[in-house]
This record gives C-alpha cells, sequence and structure tokens, in this order.
C-alpha cells in the first residue's frame, strides 16, 4: 500500500512540475517577440540595415508577420533600437534565416555572422542566404497564411533535398570558412511576384567575401562536382541540329584521382551520372540513339564541370573542397603552397551519364 501511495504522490508531482513548466513558457512567448527571420542591407561601407521578422499569431490561426529595422555598424545596436520600436522584447531563439545584400557580401559578411556565432540560443541548422535585391524585399511582403522565416527556410531546405542547392547551413559555411582546403558558399535568393526564387550559389573567398554567383547552367554541374546527391532537376543537352534531349531524376557519384598530392600533377574528378531521358526532340529513341545521347551529355558535363573548375581557379576560390580532398592524401600538407599551386593545377573531369529509362518519350 505504501508503495502504491508513493507512486500516486510521485505521479502527482510529475504532473505538477509539468504544468508549472507548460505554464512557465508560455507565459514568456506571450511577453516576448521571437524573430524567425532577420535579413541585412547595403548602406554604405560602414553601415547596414538590418530588418527582422516576428510572426503574430492570431486566434483564428491566422498569421501577421510583423517588421522591424534599423541602421548601424554594430549588431548589438541594431537589437537595442528594434527593442525601442516594439512593445515586447525581440529574442533570437526560433531564428530560421538569416539573409544578406549582394553588396554587402561583396565588402565581407564574417562580421555580421560572428553575432550568430556568439549567440548560445542560435542552432547551427541555421540557413543563411544572399539576396538579389535587398533584404527587405524579400522579408517584406506576406507570402501567405505562414510564418516567413520558417517559408524562407522550407524553400532552400526543398531546393537541397530535391533541386539544385547543395546542402548548406551556418555550421557547413563556418567549416568550410575556417577549412584550409576549401571556401564556402550560400545559396542565392531573389522575391519575385509574391514569391520567392532560388536563382544560384554565392561564392566566397578566403576572406568571406562574395565573388561570383554560379549561371543558370552552371548550377546543377556544381552539386554534382560538390556531393553525392540525388536530385528531382536535371539538365538538357544539344545532340545535333535542332535536336535537344533533356534528363532528369539524377543520381550522381563523384571520386577523386590524386596521384601527387602537393604537386602540379593533375588532378581527376569522376562523375558518374545516372539519370531518366525526360525529353527528346528527335525522332524515335532507340537504343542506339541512346548511347548518342549517353556520348553528347558526357561531353557536355564534362566541358561545363571544367569551364566552371577554371572560373573558380581564376578567382581563387575553392568551393568544391579540392584542396580538402589534396590535404587528407598528404602528410605534407602546406597551406601557403597549396595557394600557390592551386590555380595552375590541370584539373580535369570524366563525366559518364548513363539513361536508365527512357521515360515518358519511349
Amino acid at each position: 500500500m505504501r508503495i502504491l501511495f508513493a507512486k500516486l504522490a510521485l505521479i502527482l508531482l510529475l504532473i505538477s512540475v509539468l504544468s508549472g513548466c507548460i505554464g512557465v513558457e508560455s507565459k514568456v512567448l506571450d511577453e516576448i517577440n521571437l524573430a524567425t527571420a532577420i535579413g541585412y542591407d547595403y548602406v554604405d561601407k560602414t553601415h547596414f540595415e538590418a530588418i527582422a521578422v516576428t510572426p503574430l499569431y492570431y486566434p483564428d490561426k491566422t498569421i501577421k508577420n510583423i517588421t522591424f529595422s534599423s541602421k548601424s555598424s554594430l549588431s548589438k545596436d541594431v537589437r537595442d533600437e528594434m527593442n525601442q520600436q516594439s512593445e515586447r522584447p525581440i529574442f533570437s531563439g526560433k531564428l530560421e534565416v538569416v539573409l544578406y545584400e549582394k553588396r554587402l557580401a561583396k565588402q565581407g559578411i564574417f562580421y555580421l555572422i560572428d553575432t550568430l556565432i556568439r549567440d548560445p540560443s542560435i542552432g547551427t541548422t541555421l540557413k543563411l542566404g544572399i539576396v538579389e535585391g535587398s533584404s527587405k524585399g524579400v522579408l517584406s511582403p506576406q507570402f501567405g497564411n505562414i510564418d516567413k522565416g520558417i517559408y524562407l527556410s522550407n524553400t532552400i531546405e526543398q531546393n537541397i533535398k530535391m533541386g539544385m542547392l547543395p546542402k548548406t547551413n551556418l555550421h557547413l559555411f563556418l567549416y568550410a570558412h575556417y577549412s584550409e582546403g576549401m571556401d564556402p558558399f550560400l545559396p542565392i535568393v531573389k522575391a519575385l511576384d509574391g514569391k520567392v526564387y532560388i536563382k544560384g550559389n554565392a561564392m566566397f573567398n578566403s576572406k568571406g567575401e562574395y565573388v561570383y554567383q554560379t549561371k543558370s547552367r552552371e548550377n546543377v554541374i556544381f552539386k554534382m562536382l560538390y556531393e553525392n546527391t540525388t536530385s528531382k532537376e536535371g539538365f538538357s543537352t544539344k545532340i545535333e541540329g535542332r535536336e535537344f534531349a533533356s534528363v532528369n531524376n539524377i543520381k550522381t557519384k563523384r571520386s577523386y584521382k590524386i596521384s601527387k598530392p602537393m604537386t602540379d600533377t593533375p588532378i581527376t574528378i569522376d562523375l558518374e551520372i545516372k539519370a531518366i531521358l525526360r525529353e527528346y526532340t528527335g525522332d524515335e529513341v532507340t537504343p542506339k540513339m541512346i548511347k548518342i545521347i549517353e556520348d553528347k551529355m558526357s561531353k557536355d558535363v564534362k566541358e561545363r564541370s571544367e569551364n566552371l573548375v577554371r572560373n573558380f581557379q581564376k578567382l581563387h576560390v575553392d568551393p568544391l573542397g579540392i584542396g580538402e580532398q589534396v590535404r587528407t592524401r598528404t602528410r605534407s600538407w602546406d597551406k601557403k603552397k597549396w595557394d600557390e599551386i592551386y590555380t595552375s593545377i590541370p584539373i580535369n573531369v570524366n563525366a559518364k551519364v548513363n539513361i536508365l529509362e527512357s521515360g515518358v518519350v519511349e
């Protein structure tokens, strides 16, 4: 009987404690504003404008996004000024995405990212992005009945899982920046007609300055070179004359051949691509034509890949982490020497496209 009473007492105690915790949390949430998205826009060489978005939930389940803005040269000053505009203090514990305008990114954004690193309430899976246009232009419109920070984060995540974006977040960005053999990149977003579009990838140099944006034909190539991936995104190739073919549902596997690390010996990237033929503008799709399409696409991917890598070398950026591949294969790693030889090393790509199905065109 005593054991039974003891168990009942313990259960009642737990219920009481949990109820108390829930009550305290609800009270706290009712008294603060939780920012889910923050944007930074260029003002001049020493100042920026910050825009913060906090969702306001109504009893009828509608959501209104409230924006606050402030101009300064320090993130802490911005938060203080925003709090002066709000009836409730603004906290960043639910932050989903942070955006930076292109002009700001070109002069370096690590002094702003430093604020995120020092905030223990911000998780490393936070999404970062570069804005074509202005952050205010992206964060000010209401994108339907949804929390704007969650909407932007979901848009980026969907394009990572199914589209053209390689995996990216705050943790991976910082890892690439502080690594001796690679440079970071971020997705580029743009607001248009009440929606947000993913435009490509922004490449950063070792100083944290934005220096290059992938073009539309380079986006899927960059993802295939960066990581083994499965993507619904596809690409098209001119076959001959006016005939074109496109593939999607791509699965890729890439590997490196580095025979003599830390020398000017050529490096080879082997790229295996399995895909489904989505469209062909020619006549009948015969086994012979499939082979022709595979060969044409393999050649096209090789040329586009090598052109992209050469662009990276000219800009002295290494978002693919080729230096990291070299570093893991040698005991004589020397970052200074690698920086000197990186731009002149021949980097070749062997691409092999294998069409598994001819899909609806068959």
